[in-house]
């Protein structure tokens, strides 16, 4: 089987893991036009295409980023996502963004992923991604090394190059290290 057919078998299984096979799955709702940003403890979070996480990204020029791809239904996920914000709540005065991207299916947004953020008191942003673009050219475009596992987590430098992909359960300590080196002025 090709890698690309296994991330495409990978995606589908993760993102159909949420549905009730009794039931048509519902599709996405289109992205918003001038959506939000999501602010502390709102509970809300914006739908997201590649296109719109790009942009995002380039917004963010002269920071560090860290972007991680997750989902309510993925255990490590739901465990390291504490780490994640006592993360932002230490870094984000000092040149670091921490942004997060939800794979969860639209069926679960209003429901399991608000709870969850609510529940953990998110006080950065959070994106959802859009059902609109292939699954396999999504996990390409950020990282061609991505199978698609989750969680998956990855640091770009202040010019917007990734330096960093973390794949698997992340600690406020494993991205301290990856960020430090990228915040020191040469």
């Amino acid at each position: 089987m090709s890698r690309a057919n296994l991330a495409g078998l990978i995606l589908f299984a993760l993102f159909s893991a949420q549905t009730d096979c009794s039931q048509e799955p519902r599709p996405n709702p289109p992205a918003p036009a001038a959506p939000s940003t999501v602010g502390s403890f709102t509970a809300e979070a914006e739908w997201v295409d590649l296109k719109g996480l790009q942009e995002r990204l380039a917004k963010e020029r002269g920071r560090v980023v860290v972007v991680n791809y997750w989902a309510t239904w993925c255990e490590p996920c739901r465990e390291e996502f504490p780490e994640f914000v006592e993360f932002h709540r230490s870094w984000a005065g000092q040149g670091v963004t921490f942004l997060s991207v939800s794979l969860d299916v639209a069926s679960v947004r209003d429901t399991e992923v608000k709870k969850f953020l609510a529940e953990q008191r998110v006080p950065f942003p959070v994106f959802i991604r859009t059902a609109a673009e292939d699954p396999n050219d999504f996990i390409n475009a950020i990282d061609r090394k991505w199978s698609g596992e989750l969680p998956a987590t990855f640091v770009y430098d202040r010019e917007g190059r990734r330096k960093h992909s973390l794949f698997g359960k992340q600690t406020r300590k494993s991205l301290e290290e990856a960020v430090k080196p990228l915040l020191r002025v040469e």
